[in-house]
């Protein structure tokens, strides 16, 4: 059988969810307050040392190699195998999604020379994980150096994140300084881009194999990976961070059948859910189960998008792609599918920079008719017909969104075909080799401006998979790098985004959802940040009540 599924709206159901698997059950040991509307707090301190950490997923990852690939799938699996120089702060003070730095590998960092030179100093005594080759050696400043040469020699997908570095220099075994070609106000927040994991000599020279192992400086060793079924990992013995991780491990259960996942919630059979395939009516079902999960709401980063292949007729003309922006009802679309969001977001997110919401929808609102007369303007007064490829390995809920773009674009006379692909086809074969007409589907939660615009939509972005080729555009974006007021960022920021939408227009970000997770009652210190990383499961202890305890 063909690893592509072909289906229109007309002849293809997705079903729901077998409400059946979600009957009340208990879980042993556990007294929560069960009653309806009643918050369910996340258990209180002192952490308690020990159990297992088990969650599911509904797709795994093709490589562990972090420079090959730049799926969400690989670096949520490497997260915590993993560190950076620096990071996002998190926990019980600090707002979600805190652009609020702390050191990780680096113990501190200065700039100089106006934001040309940036200097970190390392920790020292940091080890790496106790397995062949690199066997618990110290990490230095020869590993962060092997980092930046893999990524610029592959060059991996980080390119962007480094560009403007001209020069490393490693004067000793615990400073690392990286001169710039220019100055770049966020540089030290590219340094703690989930994409930027420091890896050691030993792989990036080949001794052992990083797409199918990781051997790092973070809080877990990954013991066992076997693809498309499970991941096994035990705490790291020598992480720098003294008492810490709490947890013995992490079992990580690929489970693609999302009512599967939920009735292993609902059995105590995982302590952690993310509801990102659900519809609002699961997440309800969920949240009314005897005793309840506790619910986690904060607003994604992971744009929602349609894009297009500016290589192919009709999407080269941008007519087409304004029509197709202007027939998309975003905003009965994002009450109908998700438990929340925003459909405010034309370009970047608010917390980077984006426009007022008014300005957006002026800039972008739902106008059918409209678009119907781009489209006669643009030589398609009957519309016409392309494919959409889409992938189920978000779950359920995206190809959901994907059937309700396929009925608004059928309601200005272009009949779009959907092509449900596995999520290694769909993000490797497909969209990154732009080997698509249309599609939909979700976008990495970049973590700055610069890296939103300089990776999608400059020329020669990392991630401009859409045949974007605009040099007023990419000098508007170079130019606002090394700009170090704040507010006269801000202003070039927002002209950008005006001229995305008004003369690029692709991709076509249709709203961000509330992101929810739901966590086991006996579960506590989980303050997770937006990006892939999951640093913060150092911080997660389990009750007495816990299954995985023992």
């Amino acid at each position: 059988m063909s690893h592509r599924k072909r289906a229109r709206l007309a002849s293809r159901t997705v079903p729901l969810l077998v409400v059946g698997l979600l009957t009340s059950a208990c879980f042993s040991g556990v007294s929560v307050d069960s009653e309806a509307g009643k918050e369910v707090k996340q258990l209180s301190g002192p952490p308690q040392p020990g159990g297992i950490y088990r969650y599911a997923v509904p797709s795994d990852a093709r490589s562990l190699d972090p420079h090959e690939q730049s799926s969400y799938n690989t670096h949520i699996a490497i997260g915590s195998t993993y560190s950076k120089l620096v990071d996002f702060k998190t926990g019980p003070d600090i707002p979600y999604a805190s652009h609020e730095l702390e050191g990780d590998l680096a113990e501190s960092w200065q700039q100089s020379n106006g934001g040309a030179r940036w200097t970190f100093n390392l920790r020292e005594g940091v080890r790496f994980h106790d397995v062949p080759p690199v066997n618990g050696r110290e990490f230095t400043s020869a590993d962060v150096r092997c980092t930046m040469d893999r990524i610029r020699e592959l060059p991996g997908h980080q390119v962007n994140l480094i560009s403007t570095v001209d020069s490393i220099e490693t004067p000793d075994d615990y400073t690392v300084i990286f001169n710039l070609s220019q100055r770049q106000a966020e540089f030290d927040t590219n340094m703690a881009n989930h994409f930027m994991w420091m890896l050691p000599c030993e792989g990036t020279r080949g001794e052992f194999d990083l797409g199918t192992q990781a051997i790092g400086t973070g809080a877990f060793v990954l013991d066992k990976w076997e693809r498309n079924r499970e991941r096994v990992l035990s705490a790291h013995p020598n992480y720098y961070e003294k008492d810490k991780p709490h947890l013995d491990g992490i079992h990580v259960a690929i489970v693609p059948d999302q009512g599967a996942a939920a009735a292993a919630l609902r059995t105590a059979r995982i302590d952690y859910l993310s509801t990102l395939s659900f519809d609002k009516r699961m997440v309800d079902l969920l949240r009314n189960q005897t005793p309840r999960p506790r619910l986690a709401a904060e607003l994604s980063f992971s744009p929602v998008r349609i894009y297009l292949n500016q290589e192919k007729e009709p999407f080269d003309d941008l007519r087409v792609r304004r029509a197709i922006a202007l027939a998309i009802d975003r905003e009965n679309m994002l009450n109908s599918l998700r438990p929340g969001g925003s459909s405010s977001a034309a370009v970047t997110p608010k917390l980077f920079g984006g426009l007022p919401p008014e300005e957006v929808d002026r800039l972008q609102p739902y106008d059918p008719r409209q678009a119907r007369a781009l489209l006669a303007e643009a030589g398609y007064p009957n519309g016409f017909s392309a494919e959409m490829i889409v992938t189920d390995g978000y779950g359920e809920t995206v190809v959901r969104e994907a059937q309700w773009v396929q009925q608004d674009l059928a309601k200005v006379g272009i009949n779009v075909e959907l092509d449900v692909q596995d999520y290694a086809t769909y993000f490797t074969e497909s969209w990154a080799k732009k080997n698509y007409e249309m599609g939909f589907g979700l976008q990495t939660p970049m973590l700055s401006s610069d890296e939103f615009l300089s990776t999608e939509w400059h020329s020669e972005g990392a991630r401009n998979w859409y045949g974007i080729a605009d040099p007023k555009l990419d000098r508007m974006i170079d130019e606002q790098r090394p700009m170090l007021d704040a507010d006269e960022r801000e202003q070039a920021i927002h002209e950008i985004q005006r001229y995305i939408v008004k003369n690029v227009s692709n991709p076509i970000t249709l709203y961000l959802y509330e992101q929810q997770a739901l966590y086991a009652p006996y579960t506590g210190g989980a303050y997770p940040h937006p990006d892939y990383g999951t640093r913060h499961l150092a911080d997660v202890f389990l009750g007495d009540e816990a299954p995985g305890r023992g």
